[in-house]
Formats: structure tokens, C-alpha cells, sequence
């Protein structure tokens, strides 16, 4: 008995052919499955959509109310309590502002005046 390897049923022209069709078209065409985590997100938006359409429902003959979404929150986007805190210096640099044109003009009413007009 011996040990020999069995004869390819498949050429090796028509083998490295069918390497090059499948590394080519073929590959780019195929669908993408999704990672492992992109399904894990998907699942959670899909339960915290069902829960804010939970939390939203009216009860019955008031009408339907349109699909509720519930969006993640941004990670790109500018935080609201910063949104906030600029708007409130913003506030607080024209009141200064206000403040310096009213000393002015109860100090010196005629010259603060004239720069105004």
C-alpha cells in the first residue's frame, strides 16, 4: 500500500481562473454582513424606539400621534450644557456691555452722547 495523493479533479488553470473571478467582481458585489457590534447597536435603537413609542402613546380617540424615534445621543455634536454655557456668556458680555454705556452716560451724558450720535 502506499501513500499517494489523489489526482484534482479540477485543472490548475481552471483553479487559479476561479481565484482570480472570486478576488475580483464577484467579491466587491457580495452583501456585507454586519460586525458583531453594529447589530448590538441596531438592537438597542430598535428597543429605545419601541420604548419612546411606549412612553408616547395617547390613550384611545385622541387620534394617531406619527412614529416616535428615539435618537442616541450625538457624540459628534456640541454637548447642550456647552451650547448653554456659551449662550449664558454671551448674555453676560452685553450686559456689560449695557452697564458701561449707562455709566457713561450718567457720568457724562454730553460727551457719551456726541461718540453715540
Amino acid at each position: 500500500m502506499s501513500a499517494e495523493l489523489p489526482e484534482p479533479s479540477i485543472p490548475d488553470e481552471a483553479w487559479e481562473e476561479f481565484q482570480r473571478e472570486s478576488e475580483g467582481p464577484a467579491r466587491l458585489a457580495a452583501p456585507k454582513e454586519p460586525s458583531a457590534r453594529a447589530r448590538m447597536v441596531t438592537e438597542r435603537l430598535r428597543l429605545e424606539d419601541e420604548a419612546a413609542a411606549r412612553r408616547q402613546r395617547r390613550p384611545r380617540g385622541w387620534g394617531r400621534k406619527a412614529a416616535v424615534r428615539a435618537e442616541p445621543e450625538a457624540w459628534r455634536a456640541w454637548p447642550s450644557r456647552q451650547r448653554q454655557a456659551r449662550r449664558r456668556r454671551a448674555w453676560g458680555v452685553f450686559w456689560v456691555v449695557v452697564t458701561v454705556v449707562v455709566l457713561l452716560l450718567v457720568m457724562n451724558p454730553e460727551r457719551t452722547l456726541s461718540w453715540l450720535v
